[in-house]
């Protein structure tokens, strides 16, 4: 077996090192001769450093790279000039995002063996492109995370702001130079429709959602299969399970992410990482922590994201003091498309079970305004709770999580804070037991289904344990569970906001 390439982005040290490669070289030819000027959008951790650094030693004419890939006989390899810019490694925290430009600008010239006189960033990139397409070169320029400057400051505006400008002046720059340039590609994890190179470079087809390049980066069940077919009968002797069974689990956990709601595609650096350390585990979640969206949504006390249809326009992101938490939590990989459901509307959930509890558990801290560390055991409790019947103990949990809560911000929201902890606390169960949910209104607010037993509670604030029981009783909730042999248990539950604090919970068994 090859080793994996995990953490690695050269391209040549894959092919040099004999790493494994999935062969992605028929999109790149397809990109190669179908067009010139492109933008791709992807969440971190996805492979767009890859794929920029396979372009880069493709239009380098080093074909040697590329013995035994698809594309090995059916591009000529021709050398260009290359301009390769990241940002990623551009050091623009340390030095300020002008400086980095200067810095990268100036390290490919010196490169060429040339020197470049221009003051402005958009001047001397002009400077270095008609330098290096001097006699007859077109060059190739190839941008990686060209919005990082503004993604690591979206919490502050207004150096989101003046990051934005910067690169306005220097993507401003490219357009006039059409004729100078053999092809142009730009990743990042954002779409800023007002940063410039989708207002002023006008001829740039942006591939994010075309179905022809969904799968170009990502993992999709057949490349699984293949790719580490080995180690997937390892890791099922390790297991003690059938292929199929670990193929079932692995999909749930880390495939889902799709561009067009016909392709699904596995997150690369969690399908590595969990080939390499032979466990389960969060590993593309715990590259990032999502400090910065939780509290957007616990601004405006958002907390359920499942099932979230939004218009074609969501995808964009334009105005940095107003962000929609929609287009950022699906630009950053925390939601994907699942449905096509027509007129130009889609269904938005999580990818997977990685993203779906790790991200709850995140949001449930940011609410209860305690550490994320502290979600999981606290939910296996619940789960535990629930199991043996010790409601006493459900209900302490409960009333910690509304404890840390500050008293004028909690009376001030507390229906809010009420329906968003006990709604995520119970989703989180999910990933012990089966469970349904309701955040509407007018259906039983949650059912829990352990062993034998169904829960079916319904939650009430400021009111009475009676009325919630009752309306279980009057619409009938528990009728679809009867004569399945299970205990049923009608819970009624109400929060007294004063105390913040549940009342022992009324407790009816059928």
């Amino acid at each position: 077996m090859q080793n994996l390439p995990l953490g690695r982005q050269e391209f040549s040290k894959l092919r040099e090192e004999n790493l494994l490669y999935i062969d992605k070289t028929i999109f790149i030819h397809k990109l190669i001769t179908e067009g010139a000027y492109y933008f791709l959008s992807r969440p971190r951790r996805f492979g767009k450093s890859l794929l920029v650094n396979t372009l880069k030693e493709l239009f380098l004419g080093n074909k040697y790279y590329f013995k035994g890939l698809w594309i090995e006989n059916k591009w000529n390899f021709q050398a260009y000039p290359v301009i390769k810019l990241d940002f990623g490694a551009a050091g623009h925290k340390e030095i300020g995002t002008e400086n980095a430009i200067h810095k990268m600008l100036d390290e490919v010239a010196q490169s060429y063996g040339l020197v470049l006189e221009g003051m402005g960033i958009g001047l001397k990139l002009r400077e270095l492109i008609l330098k290096m397409s001097a006699g007859q070169n077109k060059v190739v320029l190839l941008i990686d995370e060209y919005d990082k400057p503004i993604i690591d400051y979206l919490e502050e505006p207004s150096k989101a702001n003046e990051n934005r400008d910067i690169l306005k002046n220097l993507y401003a720059a490219i357009k006039p130079l059409d004729t100078h340039l053999k092809f142009v590609f730009l990743t990042g994890v954002s779409k800023f429709s007002k940063v410039g190179i989708f207002s002023d470079l006008n001829n740039i087809s942006d591939i994010t959602l075309v179905p022809a390049f969904t799968t170009i980066m990502g993992y999709t069940q057949e490349e699984l299969e293949f790719y580490f077919a080995e180690r997937i009968t390892q890791m099922s002797t390790l297991f003690n399970k059938s292929k199929e069974q670990l193929l079932e689990e692995i999909r749930k956990r880390y495939n889902g992410y799709s561009w067009d709601a016909q392709n699904f595609v596995y997150n690369p650096y969690s399908i590595l990482s969990f080939f390499q350390h032979k466990k389960f585990d969060n590993y593309w979640f715990s590259t990032g922590t999502p400090t910065f969206l939780t509290k957007l949504l616990k601004k405006g006390f958002q907390y359920d994201l499942k099932n979230i249809n939004v218009g074609h326009t969501s995808f964009d992101t334009s105005d940095l003091g107003n962000l929609d938490y929609v287009s950022v939590l699906f630009q950053t990989g925390y939601l994907t498309i699942k449905e096509d459901v027509g007129f130009e509307m889609y269904r938005l959930d999580f990818p997977n079970t990685e993203v779906a509890d790790a991200f709850n558990q995140f949001l449930l801290a940011e609410y209860a305004d305690l550490q994320p560390t502290r979600m999981q055991p606290l939910v296996f409790n619940l789960f535990n709770a629930l199991k043996t019947n010790n409601f006493n103990e459900v209900k302490i949990i409960f009333n910690a999580l509304f404890a840390a809560i500050p008293q004028d911000y909690f009376i001030e929201n507390r229906e809010k804070f009420y329906h968003a902890i006990c709604f995520l606390a119970l989703r989180l169960l999910g990933y012990f037991t089966q469970i349904e949910i309701n955040s509407g209104r007018g259906k039983l607010d949650c059912i829990v289904f352990i062993e034998n037993k169904i829960f079916l509670f319904e939650f009430k604030l400021d009111q009475t344990r009676e009325k919630a029981i009752a309306q279980i009783k009057e619409r009938n909730y528990h009728a679809p569970y009867l004569g399945q042999g299970k205990q049923i248990y009608l819970i009624g539950v109400n929060l007294v906001s004063e105390q913040r604090e549940m009342e022992d919970f009324l407790i009816e068994l059928i």
